[in-house]
C-alpha cells in the first residue's frame, strides 16, 4: 500500500517527491557516515581532546629511570606472554607474588585466590629494587616487549565497567609524589597512537580479569605454577 502511495505521489508531485525522497536518503547516509567516522576515530572512546589531555600528549620520558625502580609494575598474561617470547625467560621466572600487606590500599576483588592466600602479580625486580630488565645505563633491555602499563606511562587509563577507555590523567604515582619522575613538555605526540594503545590496555585487562574471575572460582586454587598452566604457560609444577 505505501509503495502505491509513493508511486501516486511521483506520478503526481514528481520534483516535490523526489526531493523528498532525495532528503531522506542524504539523511541516512549522513548518520551512517557519521557514526562510522565517530567509531573509527575514537574506537569506542569518547574522550574529547581538550587542554588537559593535550597537554598529557606532550609528555616527554628523559629515561630517569625512577619508574622502573620504585612501583610495582602489574602484568597480564599477555604482558608475560610477550616477555617469554622476547627473552626467552620462563614465566615463573618474570613474576612475582604481593600479598595484600605489601599494598597500602587494596580492593579484595583485584586479588586472585591461592592455596596458600590471595596475591596480585607483578613483574619481579631485582635486589637493588629495580626492574628485572632495567640496565645499568637506565635503558630498557626489553622495550619492544614491555608491559602495557609501561606503554602508557606516564598517563593513567581509566576504564568503566566494560573495560573501555572512560579518561586519561597523569599516573598517580607521579601526582602523589610517589617517585621523582623527571618528565618533561616537548612536541605533542599522536594521539591516534595512544588511544590505539589504550583501546589494547583496555581489551587486554578485560581479558586478563576473565580469566582470573574464571580461575578465581575453581574449587581448588592451586599455586603459582598450577596458576601459570591454568593461564596457558608451560611451567613444571
Amino acid at each position: 500500500m505505501r509503495a502505491k502511495i509513493l508511486i501516486v505521489n511521483l506520478l503526481l508531485f514528481p520534483a516535490a517527491s523526489l526531493n523528498w525522497i532525495i532528503c531522506v536518503f542524504c539523511s541516512i547516509i549522513f548518520l551512517y557516515t557519521y557514526h562510522a567516522v565517530i567509531n573509527y576515530h575514537y574506537g569506542g572512546i569518547t574522550i574529547k581532546i581538550n587542554k588537559r589531555i593535550s597537554k598529557l600528549m606532550k609528555i616527554r620520558c628523559s629515561q630517569c629511570g625512577e619508574c622502573c625502580c620504585d612501583p610495582v609494575i602489574e602484568v597480564t598474561h599477555h604482558d608475560i606472554r610477550r616477555l617469554v617470547k622476547h627473552t626467552g625467560i620462563s614465566a615463573d621466572r618474570l613474576i612475582r607474588l604481593h600479598a595484600k600487606s605489601d599494598f597500602d590500599s587494596v580492593d579484595d576483588s583485584d586479588l586472585i585466590k591461592f592455596s596458600y592466600g590471595n596475591r596480585k602479580i607483578s613483574l619481579r625486580k631485582n635486589k637493588n629494587g629495580a626492574c628485572l630488565f632495567l640496565s645499568e645505563d637506565r635503558q630498557c633491555t626489553a622495550y619492544e616487549a614491555r608491559p602495557m602499563s609501561c606503554r602508557i606511562f606516564p598517563i593513567d587509563v581509566f576504564l568503566d565497567d566494560e573495560n573501555k577507555a572512560s579518561d586519561f590523567e597523569l599516573s598517580d604515582v607521579i601526582r602523589d609524589k610517589f617517585i621523582k619522575c623527571k618528565y618533561h613538555y616537548g612536541k605533542s605526540s599522536s594521539y591516534k597512537s595512544f588511544r590505539l594503545k589504550a583501546i589494547q590496555s583496555g581489551n587486554e585487562t578485560a581479558s586478563y580479569w576473565g580469566k582470573i574471575k574464571q580461575w578465581n572460582r575453581r574449587s581448588e586454587k592451586g599455586g603459582k605454577s598450577d596458576f601459570l598452566n591454568f593461564m596457558g604457560f608451560k611451567v613444571p609444577e
